[in-house]
């Protein structure tokens, strides 16, 4: 199929159909019963999507895309580019090649890279695509990882792994011990073949889990886009402990990072109290983190409730890592007096530690999303609170 989808005819094809209906394309199946219609639709699909996640992809000539969903759930330029800011050196692996995209990033920062992968059908298509990207310092096996590691007799600067999160039936997993491959069992011979262990995982795993299980770690990335945490990150090395650096970053906002470390966090002791002047909400890179207390400690916040993730003050904090809003007043959620706030009724709501969900909120008051002003149902040290704010723009 690699080959009937490299024809000038169907590579002429999707470029002409980019911006056409998928469904459309579908119906008149007749109409090109010459091209492969399925797989070449499903081409246009991907490549589009690549257009503004993988622009250098969308770019490069004659590349065979992954399928739409795989695109969807693989790393953006965004989030590959940031892997290849942490190492560089003389030869790095990639354990779990797929379809090659961490790697093509990869590779950038390092003089060799080894491409490994058990499908056979992906190495084919990596070796393509690599050369359409002009990587050609790439060695490509079609191994298991373990195989690879035990017979290779290379060092490597870098080993990097994206363990599969999915057993069969397609049922998503979250712990280390259900990926493949086993990267537990898989430790000690990376540890003799790598300088430096990157894995990259979902990020709804348990990060102090998956320090405990690993036996330690140098630090833990915890990546975010948009306010939208992608994939966390595990670097273990020779520095490695059960009590790494953790480092919360949003990549849309590169100039606010945050990094603390679990022994700090669970050592601070915080006074909570109630709603002043200025709210605070964290990103969700650091929320994922768990720095609740960290971020109150170095902004010299006061964090409302044990269970409420809000922090506030008196005077404006710069450079808060997440968003900021300035307190207007208290009010309820009773329909006249929200009126008199509200006159348009409309409000971003957040709940944060209160007995009732935005959605409920909606219901029982009318209002609608949207418009400049923002509402918090929380707890604070006073009790429950409903806050009007308006956002305080730090950029």
């Amino acid at each position: 199929m690699i080959k009937a989808l490299l024809t000038p005819e169907v590579q002429k094809f999707i470029r002409d159909h980019e911006n056409d209906d998928p469904a459309t394309l579908m119906l008149r199946a007749k109409q090109y019963a010459d091209i492969p219609l399925k797989e070449a639709v499903e081409q246009i699909q991907s490549r589009k999507k690549a257009k503004t996640k993988l622009p250098t992809w969308y770019r490069a000539t004659n590349l065979i895309y992954p399928p739409p969903l795989s695109l969807e759930q693989s790393s953006s330029a965004l989030t590959a580019e940031f892997k290849a800011s942490l190492f560089s050196g003389e030869k790095f692996v990639d354990l779990t090649g797929g379809m090659g995209i961490d790697f093509s990033f990869l590779s950038k920062s390092f003089k060799k890279g080894f491409y490994v992968e058990r499908q056979d059908n992906l190495v084919e298509i990596a070796r393509h695509n690599m050369k359409c990207l002009g990587i050609t310092s790439a060695e490509f096996y079609n191994a298991e990882a373990e195989d690879f590691l035990n017979q290779t007799s290379e060092k490597f600067d870098l080993i990097f792994l994206d363990p599969a999160r999915r057993r069969n039936h397609d049922q998503k997993v979250f712990r280390i011990e259900d990926c493949e491959p086993n990267v537990l069992s898989l430790l000690p011979l990376m540890k003799t073949k790598g300088r430096s262990i990157l894995m990259k995982t979902s990020p709804l795993l348990d990060i102090k889990g998956a320090v405990r299980d690993l036996g330690g770690a140098t630090e833990v990335h915890v990546v975010a886009v948009n306010n939208e945490v992608k994939e966390l990150l595990f670097i273990i090395d020779d520095q490695a402990s059960e009590n790494p650096i953790i480092k919360a970053i949003d990549l849309t906002n590169t100039q606010v990072g945050f990094e603390f470390n679990y022994e700090e966090e669970q050592g601070i002791h915080l006074v909570h109290g109630n709603i002043e002047s200025y709210l605070y909400e964290p990103n969700v890179a650091i929320l994922k983190a768990g720095a609740f207390k960290s971020i109150a400690s170095q902004f010299g916040l006061t964090k409302l409730h044990v269970n409420s993730h809000l922090y506030t003050s008196k005077t404006l904090v710069a450079n808060f890592p997440g968003r900021s809003f300035k307190a207007i007043e208290e009010i309820s959620l009773n329909k006249k007096e929200l009126r008199k706030a509200l006159p348009n009724l409309k409000a971003n709501i957040t709940v944060r530690n209160y007995p009732m969900t935005v959605e409920q909120i909606r219901k029982k008051t009318g209002l609608k999303d949207g418009g400049s002003f923002y509402i918090f149902a929380t707890t604070d040290q006073g009790g429950k609170k409903i806050v009007l704010c308006e956002k305080v723009d730090q950029q």
